[in-house]
């Protein structure tokens, strides 16, 4: 494969105007985007064998960390969430909210779903 020019604005996401969305994947990492429009939340999981890296490009987003750490993640800022680590993201801003993510490994698969979100405040 060639190097190729991505683009995070023409990925198509998950669930339409919001959602995450692969932008390459490869043995060593796996690149994408996430789009969280305010109110939006994406769910708590982990991931077993690979680290997953939040580059925040626009707005802002709240972030767990097994449940008890409460993060806030902005434009220009980087959260990564260790092998075993749950992680919630949600938007509570009045803006749009654009990271990019990576996970190194790429592990097909890896992702385990631990349905939880915090309590409103």
């Amino acid at each position: 494969m060639t190097a190729e020019v991505l683009r995070p604005a023409d990925a198509e996401l998950r669930f339409g105007e919001w959602g995450p969305a692969y932008l390459s994947k490869a043995e060593a990492a796996a690149f994408g985007t996430v789009v969280l429009r305010p109110g939006d939340a994406f769910d708590n999981h982990l991931h077993e064998r690979h680290t997953e890296s939040f580059v925040a490009l626009e707005g802002e987003a709240e972030v767990w960390i097994d449940r008890t750490r409460r993060a806030t993640l902005r434009a220009g800022e980087v959260l990564h969430a260790e092998p075993g680590e749950e992680h919630f993201l949600r938007n509570v801003a009045g803006q749009l909210f654009r990271a990019v993510f990576v996970k190194t490994p790429w592990v097909d698969g890896d992702k385990v779903e631990r349905p939880w979100q915090p309590e409103d405040d």
